[in-house]
């Protein structure tokens, strides 16, 4: 019963951290930087442009991070089986509620 407990505070906490993260704008501050990037990159586009230098798509393309960890990657597995494992689950609940109600 505790970890039931401990498992829905963190839960309860999890959501409302990303709730005022978004209330605060951290999400639209993040896709504001991103437009600025592109933005930075059109001007830099038309003044090379404008020169006459080589244009290549390799020069205007953000080098996008690999964040992945050990870690990331293990957690990531495991709440693909944990998806599997409740998805199942319910279906077969529903499955036997289903039949017992005909």
């Amino acid at each position: 019963m505790k970890i039931f407990k401990l498992f829905i505070i963190l839960i309860i906490i999890s959501f409302l951290g990303l709730f005022f993260s978004y209330k605060n704008g951290y999400y639209e501050k993040t896709l504001q930087k991103e437009v600025l990037l592109t933005n930075e990159k059109i001007e830099q586009f038309e003044k090379d442009l404008q020169s006459g230098k080589d244009i290549s798509l390799e020069n205007y393309q953000e080098e996008e991070k690999d964040y992945t960890t050990k870690t990331s990657k293990m957690s990531l597995k495991v709440s693909s089986k944990l998806e599997n494992i409740i998805s199942s689950s319910i279906k077969f609940i529903f499955r036997k509620l289903g039949s017992a109600i005909e």
